[in-house]
Protein backbone atom coordinates (compact mmCIF):
# COMPACT_ATOMS: atom_id res chain seq x y z
CA UNK A 1 0.00 0.00 0.00
CA UNK A 2 2.75 2.47 0.86
CA UNK A 3 4.60 1.93 -2.42
CA UNK A 4 2.41 4.46 -4.26
CA UNK A 5 2.40 6.95 -1.39
CA UNK A 6 4.80 9.86 -1.56
CA UNK A 7 5.15 10.61 2.15
CA UNK A 8 7.23 13.83 1.93
CA UNK A 9 4.84 15.31 -0.64
CA UNK A 10 1.79 14.26 1.38
CA UNK A 11 3.25 16.04 4.41
CA UNK A 12 3.99 19.12 2.29
CA UNK A 13 0.46 19.16 0.82
CA UNK A 14 -1.05 18.84 4.31
CA UNK A 15 0.95 21.81 5.54
CA UNK A 16 0.23 23.81 2.40
CA UNK A 17 -3.54 23.22 2.57
CA UNK A 18 -3.61 23.91 6.32
CA UNK A 19 -1.82 27.23 5.80
CA UNK A 20 -4.09 28.15 2.89
CA UNK A 21 -7.02 30.52 3.35
CA UNK A 22 -10.09 28.26 3.84
CA UNK A 23 -11.85 30.06 0.99
CA UNK A 24 -9.02 29.07 -1.37
CA UNK A 25 -8.41 25.47 -0.25
CA UNK A 26 -10.58 23.90 -2.94
CA UNK A 27 -8.72 25.77 -5.68
CA UNK A 28 -5.38 24.90 -4.08
CA UNK A 29 -6.37 21.22 -3.92
CA UNK A 30 -7.52 21.37 -7.53
CA UNK A 31 -4.19 22.84 -8.65
CA UNK A 32 -2.23 20.22 -6.71
CA UNK A 33 -4.36 17.38 -8.08
CA UNK A 34 -4.22 18.58 -11.67
CA UNK A 35 -0.42 18.72 -11.54
CA UNK A 36 0.32 15.76 -9.22
CA UNK A 37 -2.73 13.54 -8.99
CA UNK A 38 -6.23 13.00 -10.30
CA UNK A 39 -8.89 15.71 -10.62
CA UNK A 40 -11.86 14.41 -12.59
CA UNK A 41 -14.38 17.01 -11.50
CA UNK A 42 -16.05 18.82 -14.41
CA UNK A 43 -16.11 22.62 -14.52
CA UNK A 44 -19.89 22.67 -15.04
CA UNK A 45 -21.17 20.68 -12.09
CA UNK A 46 -24.78 21.85 -12.45
CA UNK A 47 -25.65 18.96 -14.79
CA UNK A 48 -24.56 16.29 -12.32
CA UNK A 49 -26.80 15.58 -9.38
CA UNK A 50 -26.51 13.61 -7.19
CA UNK A 51 -22.81 13.10 -7.52
CA UNK A 52 -19.91 11.74 -5.53
CA UNK A 53 -16.71 13.70 -6.15
CA UNK A 54 -13.37 11.92 -5.96
CA UNK A 55 -9.80 13.18 -6.05
CA UNK A 56 -6.40 11.60 -5.54
CA UNK A 57 -3.15 13.31 -4.62
CA UNK A 58 0.21 11.60 -3.98
CA UNK A 59 -1.56 8.26 -3.53
CA UNK A 60 -4.21 9.55 -1.10
CA UNK A 61 -7.80 9.44 -2.34
CA UNK A 62 -10.77 11.35 -0.95
CA UNK A 63 -14.47 11.49 -1.79
CA UNK A 64 -17.37 13.75 -0.90
CA UNK A 65 -20.89 14.45 -2.05
CA UNK A 66 -20.20 18.17 -1.41
CA UNK A 67 -17.29 19.54 -3.40
CA UNK A 68 -16.53 22.12 -0.70
CA UNK A 69 -15.67 19.29 1.72
CA UNK A 70 -13.05 17.68 -0.55
CA UNK A 71 -10.06 19.55 0.94
CA UNK A 72 -11.06 18.61 4.49
CA UNK A 73 -11.71 15.01 3.50
CA UNK A 74 -8.38 14.73 1.67
CA UNK A 75 -6.54 16.21 4.65
CA UNK A 76 -8.30 13.81 7.03
CA UNK A 77 -7.45 10.81 4.82
CA UNK A 78 -3.82 11.95 4.51
CA UNK A 79 -3.46 12.41 8.28
CA UNK A 80 -4.99 8.98 8.90
CA UNK A 81 -2.56 7.35 6.48
CA UNK A 82 0.43 9.12 8.00
CA UNK A 83 -0.69 8.11 11.50
CA UNK A 84 -0.96 4.48 10.45
CA UNK A 85 2.60 4.29 9.13
CA UNK A 86 5.12 2.60 11.41
CA UNK A 87 7.50 4.97 13.12
CA UNK A 88 11.21 4.32 13.54
CA UNK A 89 10.68 3.87 17.29
CA UNK A 90 7.80 1.47 16.64
CA UNK A 91 9.91 -0.53 14.23
CA UNK A 92 12.71 -0.80 16.79
CA UNK A 93 10.26 -1.92 19.48
CA UNK A 94 8.82 -4.55 17.14
CA UNK A 95 12.32 -5.81 16.31
CA UNK A 96 13.20 -6.04 20.01
CA UNK A 97 9.96 -7.91 20.73
CA UNK A 98 10.66 -10.41 17.95
CA UNK A 99 14.30 -10.95 19.00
Amino acid sequence: MTSSLNIPRIEFALTFLSDCNPDHRLLALQNLCENNGVWTIPQDRSRYSPVLYEVSLFGVAAISDDIQHLPDNWQRAARNILRSLPTEDGDKEAEQTIA
